[in-house]
Parts: C-alpha cells; sequence; structure tokens
C-alpha cells in the first residue's frame, strides 16, 4: 500500500487548525528527531486488533523537513501489521516517485496478543527483515539500491480510508492500542560489528520507554491524505515501562486500559504474595517485600489519595534476585512528590494486592 502524502509542517496555523478540525478520529506517531542511514533498527511491540487499523515501525525520508516537496523524494522503509490479520505482517520499500514493494508474511502467532521483535537491517546492498531474529524477507534489487536517504526512526497507529487494503473499520472498536517496549538503533560497521548479520553491527542506543526521552523524540501534530485520524501528542502515553499508541475518538484520548494490557502472560509467576512494607511511614525509600513461586514478570503502579498515578513500573524477578520493590518518592518524571498518603499496588494476570503507605517529609 503506497503512504499517503504528509502535509507539510510549515504551512500556516490556520490551515493545521482546519486539517485537524476535518478528521474523525485520533491518532498517535512517535518519530526520532535525528535521521538515520544504514543500520539495524528492532523494536519490541504488540500491534493492536481490529479491522481498519495499521500499527507501523519504519523509516521515513521527512523531505517535507528538508524543504522538498513531490513524491521523487520518498524513501521509506515498512513494517506494517493490519489489525484485522492475526497471523500476518507486512514489508514494505518504497522508492523514488512512490514506488513501493509490498510482501505479507505468514506469522505463527497473534501478532496483536504479545510482544515480539521486529527488526530491519538496511545496508547499501540490502534490505533485510527478521521477526524474533529470523530472517523472513531480503530484498537486493533496485528498491534497496534506491535507499539511499536519511530517514527518521517512526512508529504510528492510524486509520487509513482504503477499506480494501485494510477492512472495514467500525469506530465501536476504539479506543485501541500498540504497545512498544523498547527500540534499539545498531550502527552499520562492515567488518568491525559484533551483532546482525556477518557481525556488520554495533549497538549506539537502546530507548527502553521508561519515559519521554525529549532528546531523541517528538510526538507527531499532524495528518495526511487517506488518513482518518489527526496525529495528537496525548496519544502518545509512556506508562508501564513503555510507549502506548492510542487510536481513539476525539472525546476519549490517551491510554485508559489496563496494565496487563501491555504485556504478554508468558513467563507470569503463578503465585504472589507480598509482605507489608517497611519503613512505613517513610520519607526516603520504602521497600514491598515479595514472594513469588517461579520466576516472572510483575507490574506496580503507585496512586496518590485521588486516585492519579503517581509512578508505574514493570520488574523481572528471578531466583537469585532481590524480590522485592522500591520506591523513592519519585514521581515518573523523577520530580518528588508531597507528603501525604499513597497507594501501592501490584497487578499480575488475575493478581490484584494493594497496600496504602505514608511518605513524610
Amino acid at each position: 500500500m503506497k503512504r499517503p502524502f504528509y502535509l507539510n509542517s510549515t504551512i500556516t496555523v490556520f490551515l493545521l487548525v482546519s486539517v485537524a478540525s476535518s478528521k474523525p478520529y485520533r491518532g498517535g506517531e512517535l518519530r526520532t528527531i535525528d535521521t538515520y542511514r544504514y543500520g539495524r533498527y528492532e523494536v519490541s511491540m504488540r500491534s493492536a486488533s481490529g479491522s481498519g487499523i495499521v500499527s507501523s515501525f519504519f523509516t521515513y525520508r521527512d523531505y517535507w523537513a528538508e524543504g522538498l516537496s513531490g513524491s521523487r523524494h520518498w524513501n521509506e522503509i515498512d513494517w506494517e501489521i493490519l489489525g484485522q490479520h492475526e497471523d500476518e505482517a507486512s514489508t514494505n520499500l518504497i522508492i523514488q516517485n512512490q514506488w513501493d514493494y509490498v510482501q505479507e508474511l505468514d506469522l505463527d502467532f497473534n501478532p496483536h496478543e504479545g510482544l515480539h521483535t521486529y527488526a530491519i537491517e538496511w545496508t547499501p546492498d540490502n534490505v533485510l527483515f527478521f521477526i524474533d531474529d529470523d530472517l523472513v524477507r531480503t530484498v537486493d534489487n533496485f528498491y534497496a539500491d534506491s535507499m539511499y536517504h536519511y530517514q527518521k526512526i517512526m512508529m504510528n497507529l492510524w486509520q487509513p480510508t482504503a477499506s480494501s487494503w485494510v477492512g472495514t473499520f467500525d469506530s465501536d472498536i476504539l479506543p485501541v492500542y500498540a504497545f512498544y517496549d523498547w527500540v534499539k538503533y545498531y550502527a552499520y560497521v562492515p567488518g568491525s560489528g559484533n551483532t546482525g548479520t556477518n557481525n556488520d553491527f554495533i549497538l549506539l542506543w537502546t530507548d527502553d520507554f521508561d519515559y519521554m526521552d525529549p532528546n531523541r523524540w517528538e510526538r507527531a501534530t499532524h495528518t495526511f491524505d487517506g488518513n482518518n485520524v489527526d496525529f495528537i501528542e496525548e496519544n502518545v502515553v509512556f506508562q508501564y515501562g513503555h510507549m502506548i499508541l492510542c487510536l481513539t475518538t476525539p472525546g476519549d484520548t490517551g491510554y485508559n486500559g489496563d496494565p496487563l494490557k501491555t504485556t504478554s502472560t508468558t513467563g507470569l509467576p503463578y503465585s504472589i504474595s507480598m509482605g507489608r512494607a517497611y519503613p512505613n511511614p517513610f520519607n526516603h525509600n520504602i521497600t514491598f517485600p515479595l514472594t513469588l513461586n517461579g520466576e516472572g514478570s510483575i507490574e506496580y503502579a503507585i496512586y496518590d489519595i485521588n486516585g492519579r498515578i503517581v509512578t508505574v513500573g514493570h520488574n523481572r524477578l528471578g531466583s537469585s534476585r532481590d524480590r522485592s520493590i522500591h520506591w523513592n518518592g519519585m514521581r515518573q518524571d523523577g520530580t518528588p512528590v508531597p507528603s501525604g498518603t499513597y497507594f501501592f499496588k501490584l497487578i499480575n494476570d488475575d493478581i490484584a494486592l494493594t497496600q496504602k503507605i505514608l511518605y513524610l517529609k
């Protein structure tokens, strides 16, 4: 599917307001500030389910930002997962003059039910696609030869107008969410790397999405032809150790789901108990001791007295590690909370445990 043209972000405020008011739904898009060329790009993600929607991980030449216009400047490499399919993912290259090279891949899992790793290796000679480290597609023809412009790393969740491509959309499924656990970028260093094909790549950075890094990412606030959503900042959410893209109605933006929705149930401990937090009251650090029957991952959140989330997290706990959670009285953004009553809530599969704690400065 050829991706529709992006609107120029430098056009007048009046036009932007007019466009923003013309779309029936709201979506989310996160994009890097910097541009990249050859390298290995990886994401751990879980796509959104539902006919008529697309979850993505891709690289794109933002030629509008370069002061250019027209499809002759196009370069794009895609992972696109359609919500209507439970056993399929789509790969694509789009080159100059918007020529595209789509291939749908059959999967032995449902991409909407758990986190999986999708990767792109892009070199001067070819473009390779991987799922969970297995090579699933190789492109080494003139499409790969034409892919040489610097591009941004992007992820978005949107509702295309082309029902022949994505299926019929029913707005009653809203809101829906796509979850991204981390993104990694590896530089292309042929002959001197330590990972990827022929060890030609070396890791430059990882973002675990524990918070929004404004030095690396920006939330999109635009739209484009063929898209029924306006991308808004509120629909790019950092919670529970994930970046969550939201597809919503205009009146119900942001993430309103459960922490459990962000993780697969694979590897969860099947029994958890929590001891009494100490010291309580506390004025520096508080510890929540846990007892787990087996290893696994846990999700937790701390709320204030009004039920507002203060901070969230997820821990992988093994038999040889400290089976405790610690909190230092800081919000998710690193600012201190005021003195008062708070609630610690541990949530795992069908288990929910809560303790009341008191913070004193």
